[in-house]
């Protein structure tokens, strides 16, 4: 909230300096009051789009480098913005000069804005305000640059205050021959820190005495590979002393090229629950569904008939397709409806197509079956298959954003290797939805251990703002079918 109110200071201020050196010029004056409208239409927008393009989701998770990246993108759609709203209001009057100068010194103080911001956030951090204590887990596999992340990018804020360390054996390692300790001493004393050689490690038995003791707010775990050995114990400390868990892996480092994951310190499998706030969040985003679902229903209800006329010439009746799914094996099930893309029967043969699949995990995919018609390809293409399934989120069943269901056959097929030491059930804490994250991010071409951490991110950071980011980046990849089979 901080960061919009002065992003929002930064362009009325940037607006009514251009509106200043205007004025000074030896040309007809331009009046307060227009200088005003088009002042607050432009702080409007850039702070909607903002929202949309998640600069204010991912706030003082990454490097100030990387926040000023990504407003560098939105500024580009502010600006065409703020000329096209210039010139449907005013025409060939619009005023060249103003719009100049105000364009030119957004940037600017938007600059000077979040400088003298960072500054106060750093400022703060250094005297122990703003900061998690954190411990990070070293595993025998484990390759962790996560001192190094926090020690570069103190804004993230947070403080390694003690490492939980085992070796093959069983035993707690040795401070003084743990490569993460050496490294991350000589990472101090390159900083010049006044602290001790070497931090507190805590064997994977006496996790929730070292969370205690040293007041722990967050839980790491690198994984080279996925941890078997001592999972288990992490889970039960972080339950027991309401820690939030977080996983750094080869997955959730890929997924960080997706500019929807905007979060360099990893994936959250556990978050302490906040159920008066749960409660709240569930029942806006229930309006939020309801509305929505009505809304596209009417819009494109031409678009049902046409479809559904299609489907009975090429292919005759049944129109509709209907598949028992749900979002977790043994979770709640319910009948998911779309449009018939494959030909009458296709499920019969099943079990021969699943031999052919060509994606693990609960992921099924042939890019060329014999049973998709040839309405099917072309809505398929464009996902508008998928479209009764607006009636499904109108029910309840599901939601316009979220995990995608799987079918119970597909539930059936997710291994050990692939449900990500059992969080893929965490997906069973929202609704499943029309699309998500893997949806905006290569659809069928994610693989299923991305998809499940895509998964667990949107449920950590679920909100209204980060829905309509998901659906406002779903529209260009259903009209250019990107990643649709």
């Amino acid at each position: 909230m901080t960061n919009i109110i002065v992003d929002t200071l930064m362009i009325v201020a940037a607006g009514f300096t251009a509106y200043a050196i205007r004025q000074l010029l030896p040309v007809p004056v331009m009046t307060f009051a227009s200088a005003a409208r088009i002042v607050l239409y432009s702080a409007a927008s850039g702070i909607v789009l903002a929202l949309l393009c998640g600069v204010y989701r991912s706030s003082y998770r990454i490097p100030f480098t990387e926040q000023y990246r990504l407003a560098g993108r939105v500024y580009v759609y502010f600006a065409f913005i703020t000329i096209g709203g210039l010139f449907i209001a005013y025409g060939r009057d619009i005023p060249p000069r103003f719009a100049a100068f105000f364009l030119l010194l957004v940037p600017v103080y938007f600059v000077a804005g979040r400088t003298a911001l960072n500054s106060v956030n750093r400022f703060f951090q250094e005297k122990g305000f703003g900061r998690h204590n954190s411990m990070i887990v070293n595993s025998d596999d484990s390759l962790s640059n996560l001192p190094y992340r926090f020690a570069l990018f103190p804004e993230l804020g947070y403080m390694v205050k003690a490492f939980a360390c085992e070796s093959r054996n069983g035993n707690t390692c040795n401070p003084r021959t743990c490569s993460l300790q050496r490294d991350f001493a000589q990472l101090r004393m390159f900083r010049k820190e006044p602290t001790q050689d070497y931090l507190p490690c805590y064997s994977f038995d006496h996790l929730k005495k070292g969370i205690e003791k040293e007041n722990i707010e967050r839980l790491f775990v690198p994984l080279a590979r996925p941890l078997v050995k001592g999972f288990a114990d992490i889970v039960r400390a972080c339950l027991e002393t309401k820690v939030k868990l977080k996983v750094i892996s080869h997955e959730s480092q890929e997924l960080l090229r997706f500019s929807q994951v905007k979060d360099i310190v990893g994936i959250s499998l556990y978050s302490p629950p906040r159920m008066l706030m749960e409660r709240i969040k569930a029942r806006i985003k229930r309006l939020f569904d309801v509305a929505g679902s009505v809304i596209l229903i009417l819009c494109l209800s031409p678009l049902f008939v046409v479809i559904s006329v299609a489907i009975l010439i090429e292919d005759g009746l049944p129109v509709f397709f209907v598949q028992r799914r749900s979002s977790v094996q043994g979770g709640k099930t319910f009948d998911i409806l779309k449009f018939r893309s494959m030909v009458k029967g296709a499920e019969e043969g099943q079990d021969v197509f699943n031999r052919a699949n060509e994606m693990e995990g609960g992921k099924h995919l042939l890019k060329s079956d014999p049973r998709i018609t040839r309405v099917g390809r072309l809505i398929r293409k464009f996902s508008a298959d998928e479209l009764p399934q607006l009636w499904n989120v109108l029910k309840g069943e599901m939601s316009l954003v979220g995990p995608r269901p799987l079918s119970l056959h597909d539930l059936q097929n997710i291994s050990p290797d692939n449900d990500f030491a059992g969080y893929f059930y965490l997906r069973a804490n929202t609704k499943p939805g029309m699309t998500g994250l893997s949806q905006i991010c290569g659809r069928r071409n994610v693989l299923f251990r991305e998809t499940v951490l895509l998964d667990l991110y949107y449920i950590e950071n679920q909100s209204i703002i980060f829905d309509l980011e998901i659906l406002f980046a779903t529209l260009p990849v259903v009209v250019f079918g990107h990643g649709a089979y």
